[in-house]
């Protein structure tokens, strides 16, 4: 059987590799056959990017008896075997790789197809999910989406709102079609593009000591508790980088208590329970209703956001003119 396997691999592989006779033919068949299973090529696709027959059910909100018979389903149906399960887990057959790359393509054509039959008809339609760190996601994203769905209306929008890392996890799994956050991807599936600027400042109760010092040094910030965001947070990261900026570390600080949201944190630094590092986008508004103090005195840190996407997904219309919106709007940028 694996003999036999190989050689028909080694043949399908010469197929698509020339121009031989039958490639068109095969490639319409395979094509079509591909484009009436897409929900098996989906479930194929993450089981071999996942490793996993359960994660993959996860992420397609599946289970995993029926990720399982998608792929019995597409094997049968294709005649050869694509994945090799064995006790070293989950590895794609020579025959799976091929099938694993051509389903990327496809699946990746169809959503642009879909696109582009939307702007044949003079719009755009169907969904468009983006994923948003806390800050990008409350103080910039809505603006950018009111624009979009202003030139196209037929678009259903959705929002996700998560730590950087969280959405880009969802990136990463296909969940979502494009992230805003605050951190950059060094990675070649992924595309970042700087889109905004926004600057830490230190925050404070508007009767804290560091609220009436004239010249305090920058050490000063060690007496006093810290109120910080969650572990994952793009703000956390970043405040770490300004520390280690100044020759302090985050081992360094009082921490008081750890927040998952922003919000949560201009609520505890108003009620006292310490002093913090947020995005300006964030305290302005907070300081402008007199809820909380910004010291000024520290150089501020400046940070970017980033609009993230697949690369075999940024030519897809949808994101293209999305991409096009934030990036013309100045928005956040100093």
């Amino acid at each position: 059987m694996a003999k036999d396997q190989s050689l028909r691999t080694k043949s399908l592989a010469k197929i698509f590799a020339h121009n031989h006779p039958i490639h068109i033919k095969m490639k319409v068949s395979i094509e079509w056959r591909i484009v009436m299973n897409l929900k098996k090529l989906e479930a194929f696709i993450m089981v071999v990017e996942k490793n996993s027959f359960s994660e993959a059910a996860a992420a397609l909100k599946s289970s995993q008896p029926s990720v399982s018979l998608k792929i019995k389903s597409l094997e049968d149906e294709l005649g050869f075997e694509l994945l090799d399960r064995g006790a070293a887990g989950i590895r794609t057959t020579p025959a799976g790789m091929l099938v694993y790359t051509a389903a990327k393509e496809v699946a990746n054509r169809w959503r642009t197809l879909e696109d582009e039959l939307g702007e044949f008809e003079g719009t755009l339609t169907g969904t468009l999910t983006i994923g948003a760190s806390t800050i990008p996601g409350t103080y910039l994203l809505p603006q950018w989406v009111k624009h979009f769905r202003s030139l196209f209306p037929k678009v259903d929008v959705k929002i996700e709102i998560g730590d950087s890392k969280k959405i880009l996890d969802r990136l990463q799994n296909h969940q979502i079609d494009a992230g805003i956050i605050g951190m950059k991807v060094d990675s070649k599936l992924i595309r970042s593009k700087t889109i905004a600027s926004d600057t830490l400042v230190l925050v404070a109760h508007e009767n804290h000591p560091l609220v009436h010092a004239t010249m305090p040094d920058f050490t000063e910030i060690l007496q006093y508790d810290f109120v910080l965001r969650e572990e994952g947070s793009g703000t956390r990261k970043m405040m770490e980088r300004y520390l280690i900026e100044n020759g302090l570390s985050l081992d360094e600080l009082k921490i008081a208590v750890s927040i998952g949201s922003t919000e949560s944190v201009i609520a505890a630094v108003e009620a006292g329970l310490g002093v913090s590092f947020i995005s300006k986008l964030a305290a302005l508004p907070a300081a402008k209703a007199g809820r909380i103090a910004i010291i000024d005195t520290f150089e501020p840190f400046e940070r970017e956001f980033y609009l993230v996407a697949h690369a075999d997904a940024e030519s897809r219309p949808i994101i293209k003119q999305f991409t096009e919106i934030v990036e013309g709007s100045g928005m956040g940028k100093s």
